[in-house]
């Protein structure tokens, strides 16, 4: 029989954890996000020396329901517990009004992600831990996507109510007719309201105070993903962009850039050297970070082999941008390196110890630096060991990987 058990989960449930269990182990430790106990399990996990290596320790009733849910959730005023409930949720919690009630039935609530409720319940909250963020919601209000598009259809279902959004509204749809969201009493509020120039004196008065106003050219389109600015692009959405992410600009598609009237990015902008210049002379405002990218651009490989020749046929050098593995050829010297090879936003990058100190000065945002030096594979088995132990203590060790574990 095995002589030590480690358990690996997301939750582990150690109310109803037996004396005789814990016995038959040397050693047993815990690694999780949440361990549930009882004033009496808690006092036995700490007789037998029971390592907990986790996020939180709960304390609950040993009759108390564990229900888990990854994904979303809602608890509305009409919901009925048959039994005392732990809610532990991994994503999104939407809480709705008139829950307070409801809400007390619950021995308690982990949310890892979010949480969307209404103001009337803030007072009402005490058994709810959340990792992660919350947003408070007027009672009377309408809830919307956290970035909510206001156009020509959402006026035609419009009613004399408040609408509510967590992050931003936007109003640029050419055909919106913003009279008619007046005439029907429509107001709104968020975090931050994107209004196209002729709208804005129509609607102001229909939008919070509070709210953050920012006003943009007729016929801009607002992108809320990272973008790889290319004639596509500008193509689907025109010459006035908006764009709320990252925005790449390739050597082979920086002409583009001279057809722009507008572009406003708040993110990081990647550009090839070659069009830096036209790029900061179209830019109407920038919140981010700007790259230059030298050369030619190796970009969201699993991975990458740099050689010798690979950077001597280079002369204008090359960018890796966003790999998950870079390798360096052993015969790769440090000042080919230096002079051709820019590595950005990548996850592993593996070259020699003597080109460890060039690499680092042309890395940026990369995770890790690997050598293969004796004393990181020293560090990485002792970790291994720390875990594991040695070979014969892992055959005589009981592993347990799953999402939840009753002990």
């Amino acid at each position: 029989m095995a002589k030590k058990m480690v358990v690996n989960c997301g939750t582990c449930d150690a109310r109803n954890v037996m004396e005789e269990t814990l016995q038959a182990y040397e050693a047993v430790a815990v690694n999780a996000g949440t361990v549930l106990v009882t004033p009496e399990s808690r006092v036995l996990l700490d007789r037998y020396g029971v390592a907990l290596n986790c996020g939180s320790v709960v304390e609950l009733p040993k009759d108390a329901k564990l229900s888990t849910v990854n994904g979303s959730a809602q608890i509305k005023a009409t919901d009925k517990l048959e039994e005392k409930t732990y809610l532990m949720l991994n994503g999104s919690l939407e809480i709705g009004p008139g829950s307070r009630e409801v809400l007390k039935q619950y021995v308690g609530i982990t949310v890892n992600g979010s949480v969307l409720h209404p103001e009337s319940l803030s007072g009402a909250l005490g058994q709810l831990k959340v990792n992660g963020s919350m947003d408070v919601y007027p009672d009377e209000a309408i809830v919307l996507k956290r970035s909510a598009v206001i156009d020509r259809v959402f006026a035609l279902r419009a009613k004399n109510k408040l609408y509510w959004s967590a992050r931003r509204m936007i109003f640029v749809d050419s055909q919106l007719d913003v009279q008619k969201l007046a005439d029907k009493g429509a107001r709104f509020a968020s975090r931050e309201v994107i209004l196209a120039e002729s709208m804005a004196e129509r609607l102001i008065d229909c939008i919070d105070e509070k709210a953050e106003l920012l006003i943009v050219p007729d016929g801009t389109a607002v992108l809320l993903d990272d973008v790889e600015l290319d004639e596509l692009t500008v193509k689907k959405y025109g010459t006035k962009l908006y764009i709320i992410g990252d925005v790449k600009v390739t050597k082979e598609a920086g002409a583009v850039l001279s057809q722009l009237e507008y572009l406003n990015v708040r993110g990081d902008i990647s550009v090839a050297a070659d069009w830096r210049d036209t790029l900061l002379a179209r830019l109407t405002e920038h919140s981010g970070e700007l790259k230059v990218m030298k050369g030619t651009l190796l970009t969201g490989k699993l991975s990458a082999r740099i050689t010798k020749a690979l950077l001597e046929q280079a002369e204008e050098g090359i960018c890796v941008d966003g790999c998950v593995n870079v390798t360096l050829d052993a015969d790769v010297p440090c000042a080919l390196i230096l002079d051709r090879l820019v590595i950005s936003g990548c996850v592993n990058v593996c070259c020699t110890p003597e080109q460890e100190g060039t690499v680092s000065l042309v890395s940026e945002g990369v995770a890790h630096i690997s050598t293969g030096k004796k004393e990181e594979a020293g560090r990485i088995g002792g970790m291994f060991r720390d875990i594991f132990g040695t070979a014969k203590d892992l055959l005589d060790t009981k592993v347990v990987n799953t999402g939840e574990y009753v002990l």
